[in-house]
């Protein structure tokens, strides 16, 4: 057996969990999402796509006035190598956007995971253009193509630089990014940079599933959990939570989703869902 199995089986023991005494199922349980997982289901006025509508299944029906439209392409100014040797590179999905987003390191894709899960951004730019600045002494304009863009609800704008945290000692990001900051105030309000220490395993595994389940999101799920966190007091188990329900799968996955939209908080957001599971309703 391997040695995760076994890591897995003795966390489920501590929370008093023991799947070999569970009856095995004698048929699968699925998620139900009510809308495409990839595209979007929006509305046709006059021959006119409006695609700032995003329709569940149950809406769109029957209905002749209803098209899906497919992702739209990443908006990056450089797209990823197609191939590579020892490099990690490709697109990702924003479902929210339903746009395709290019990365081009491992870290690139795990930092716009976080993003992706993270509520109050509200779009996300990969490789956008280049800026333009000086350095000390040059004689002609540096230009650097930021990794990523993101847009906040509250209207701000973070460049950030994703780098490993071994290529900040060979090159001089640290100082063109204090330099970005003073001279291209109109391409983002500040710079950050992004290397593999801000971006644990812990927050992306976490990210990765509230990501996916927005993705498969079921709106009357997410009621029915909501409706269960408002009758509850204090912390409460988020297995508790979904075993609570006939299907304990759409049950945790619809949980996920009322973390994303923040009326349910994890209250140790530093350690995994399944490694510390409390979590309390934020809205009643």
């Amino acid at each position: 057996m391997k040695s995760v199995r076994v890591l897995t089986h003795i966390k489920d023991l501590r929370r008093g969990f023991d799947v070999t005494k569970m009856a095995t199922p004698l048929s699968a349980a699925m998620l139900r999402p009510d809308r495409p997982l990839s595209g979007r289901l929006v509305t046709v006025t006059d021959g006119v796509l409006d695609h700032a509508t995003a329709l569940t299944f149950e809406e769109a029906g029957d209905r002749t006035d209803v098209a899906w439209v497919r992702p739209f392409r990443s908006t990056g100014t450089r797209q990823p190598a197609p191939r590579t040797r020892g490099s990690l590179r490709g697109h990702d999905y924003d479902v929210r956007l339903n746009r395709a987003l290019g990365f081009e390191s491992g870290i690139e894709l795990k930092f716009a995971t976080l993003l992706r899960a993270d509520r109050s951004v509200v779009n996300i730019e990969d490789q956008p253009a280049a800026v333009k600045f000086w350095r000390p002494g040059a004689e002609v304009k540096t230009k650097h193509t930021i990794d990523l863009r993101a847009t906040f609800a509250s209207g701000t704008k973070l460049g950030f630089v994703i780098k490993h945290s071994s290529q900040l000692e060979r090159t001089n990001i640290l100082e063109d990014v204090d330099l970005m900051r003073v001279q291209c105030c109109d391409f983002a309000d500040d710079f950050v940079v992004v290397t593999e220490r801000e971006v644990t395993p812990e927050l992306v595994e976490n990210a990765e599933a509230v990501a996916f389940a927005n993705a498969a999101r079921n709106d009357r799920d997410c009621r029915a959990v909501l409706a269960f966190m408002q009758g509850t007091e204090g912390p409460v188990s988020m297995f508790d939570v979904a075993e609570s329900f006939d299907e304990p799968g759409c049950a945790w996955s619809a949980l996920l989703c009322l973390i994303f939209d923040g009326v349910v908080e994890h209250l140790d957001p530093g350690q995994l869902f399944e490694d510390a599971p409390f979590v309390r309703i934020t809205v009643n």
